[in-house]
């Protein structure tokens, strides 16, 4: 089969350091900054996608690419949410409780990986997703829109707080859906555990 043009795990690397060059711009870069920010969150998410159909494409897919797209999905989106958060877009505890999921649900994986089993991706895993990918391009959107329409200012000011609330409200579900549907896993894990 013909090689991919490039790697699909050497563009989920170059995800990485775009997420804080975003945070950069967004809190330190003025009117132009944001819009930086803003497309570069933009080219985060596509090449998120791409990653993805390169690896299935060209049947390239491996078990550290099915681990490794998801650590710099959650790294990079949680470093957009901090921003977010510095900039007072956002609530601490909205933060934090995104970083709660994505915490626990790689220890899920993680417990799993023990038991040889291959933990798959949940419908709720997906449509939480597709709402953060969505959303964060949402506020981003907002905070261009708030910075370069003055008229649109108090609006959009409030945009990123509510579709937060929503990512927020969409990624607890997530979690719950994951513990308890895993809930078996956790608990021959944690009577092997008592055990020893």
């Amino acid at each position: 089969m013909t090689p991919p043009p490039i790697h699909p795990n050497t563009i989920t690397a170059a995800r990485l350091p775009l997420a804080p060059l975003a945070v950069l711009f967004l809190l330190h870069g003025g009117t132009w900054g944001v819009v930086v920010a803003a497309a570069l969150s933009l080219l985060l998410e596509l090449t998120d996608l791409a990653d993805g159909w390169i690896a299935r494409k060209y049947n390239v897919v491996s078990d550290f690419g099915k681990l490794f797209d998801p650590f710099s999905d959650a790294f990079c989106r949680f470093t957009l949410f901090m921003g977010l958060y510095a900039m007072g877009a956002a609530e601490l505890w909205m933060v934090l409780l995104i970083y709660y999921r994505d915490s626990s649900v790689s220890f899920l994986r993680s417990i799993a990986a023990t038991r040889n089993i291959v933990l798959a991706a949940r419908q709720s895993g997906k449509i939480k997703a597709i709402v953060q990918g969505v959303g964060t391009q949402i506020c981003f959107i907002a905070i261009v829109i708030g910075k370069t329409v003055p008229s649109a200012t108090s609006i959009m000011d409030q945009v990123p707080w509510w579709t937060m609330l929503a990512m927020t409200f969409v990624t607890t579900w997530s979690f719950v859906d994951y513990m308890g549907g895993n809930r078996q896993l956790l608990a021959e894990a944690w009577r092997d555990d008592r055990a020893r």
